[in-house]
């Protein structure tokens, strides 16, 4: 992954922006009456889709190969647990919001950790 600062945070923006976008977006979708089943399918869907407009966006400015992965993931994941939520209790748009923006920090701490771990047993 790539170390220079200005890369970085753009990748860090990415991850974080496209989790509150997944999360807003799904709780809009959403409501208590779906199934939980469902609702993740949807939730997963709409995640990913999300997360490919946000690549395009943040890929024009900061390259696409290092933003896309953790950027699909936290898309993915934050769609699927956010909906789930949802599915079971009220959840507010702001706090949809920010459980995106963490999943999405987290997701990039961990794909950043994981790939320097790679690198360093390639060497």
């Amino acid at each position: 992954m790539e170390t220079r600062p200005y890369f970085i945070i753009g990748d860090v923006s990415c991850s974080v922006t496209v989790g509150i976008a997944s999360g807003a977006a799904v709780t809009a979708l959403v409501s208590l009456e779906w199934s939980m089943l469902v609702s993740m399918v949807a939730g997963m869907l709409l995640g990913m889709t999300v997360a490919a407009i946000g690549i395009i966006g943040f890929g024009l400015c900061f390259g696409m190969m290092e933003l896309h992965m953790p950027a699909m993931i936290t898309g993915m994941l934050t769609g699927m647990g956010i909906v789930m939520l949802r599915s079971q209790e009220p959840l507010a748009a702001v706090t949809a919001g920010f459980l995106g923006a963490l999943v999405g920090l987290v997701i990039y701490i961990l794909t950043w950790v994981a790939d320097a771990l790679l690198q360093r047993e390639r060497s």
